[in-house]
């Protein structure tokens, strides 16, 4: 009798241990599951941080405004030659804003400097004059404003492209030399180096990646950034694809030719720098030697005939 309560009661104490262990291990798999979700949803909060202020409150505060406007005027069955046109000196700038959303920050800029104007008009305690004054300044801003804010940054966004690509090309013919092709060394080249050109280079190759022909590509990214120095480097890419031209000797000659262009701006700014000392020297430093040389002189002059 004693062993058959021992052997049932060891039965039901490994029964229990079993079903103990598959349940521990259902919660184990659970508690897995519940902690990659967590680990995502951390990662995923990490990733949103990471992004600018203008990314994570601006951009989506400016889409909703505009789509709002277009909800009340109804959206165009085709978008007109100025909108073109500002979408693509948006896209020349390096704007990663559509032509409806600076529109919109135009009209917000508008709104604001116009309540200033009208409120100085109204509560400072100037003359009329210059209240009117004020007011003429705020609508000149309002007007001329955003399009000098558009035109500096497409300036200031070519000359760093015109001052990088010489250098981008000799990095591209060294890692074409080490057995490299274009796509890699370009890849290769954006982990290392950040720049306007390597930006755009780098998108135009992921643009290839996801199936974009190599031409439209690199057409895409020459009509984007409006530079000539780009616009043939990209033309000699697409014709060595065509003829089937080897990439390593097409890069060599479009360095070469890149760097004789960097030389002649050089030489032509430094031709320039004697004409641009001119005027100041004619301005500021001949009067005044002037004044020291004849000084003098007009002075006893006045002194005679006084």
């Amino acid at each position: 009798m004693r062993y058959i309560v021992l052997s049932v009661s060891a039965s039901v104490f490994a029964i229990a241990v079993a079903l103990l262990m598959q349940l521990g291990k259902k919660w184990d798999a659970t508690g897995r599951r519940l902690n990659a979700i967590h680990n995502v949803q951390r990662d995923y909060g990490d990733e949103e941080l990471k992004k600018s202020f203008a990314d994570r409150l601006v951009r989506p505060f400016l889409h909703k405004v505009s789509s709002a406007f277009k909800r009340k005027e109804g959206t165009p069955v085709r978008q007109s030659k100025s909108a073109e046109k500002l979408e693509k000196m948006l896209k020349t700038g390096g704007l990663n804003i559509t032509a409806t959303e600076f529109t919109t920050v135009k009209s917000i800029f508008t709104g604001i400097v116009l309540i200033g104007c009208l409120i100085v008009f109204r509560f400072a305690s100037f003359q009329m004059l210059n209240k009117l004054l004020i007011i003429l300044v705020g609508l000149m801003l309002c007007i001329l404003g955003p399009k000098f804010f558009l035109n500096s940054k497409i300036k200031k966004r070519k000359e760093s492209i015109i001052r990088e690509l010489p250098d981008v090309m000799d990095l591209l013919v060294v890692s074409a030399e080490a057995g490299l092709g274009l796509d890699a060394s370009i890849a290769r080249l954006a982990q290392k180096y950040k720049g306007v050109v390597v930006t755009e280079l780098a998108a135009s190759v992921k643009n290839i990646q996801k199936g974009v022909p190599r031409r439209v590509s690199f057409k895409e990214m020459a009509d984007r950034c409006d530079v000539k120095e780009l616009t043939t480097f990209t033309t000699a890419i697409i014709q060595a694809e065509q003829l089937g031209v080897p990439i390593k000797g097409v890069l060599t000659s479009q360095a070469d030719r890149l760097r004789i262009e960097r030389r002649q701006r050089i030489q032509a700014k430094a031709m320039k720098a004697p004409v641009k000392i001119m005027l100041p020297t004619i301005g500021f430093i001949f009067p005044v030697i002037f004044i020291i040389l004849l000084g003098p002189a007009a002075l006893n002059l006045i002194e005679a005939f006084s």
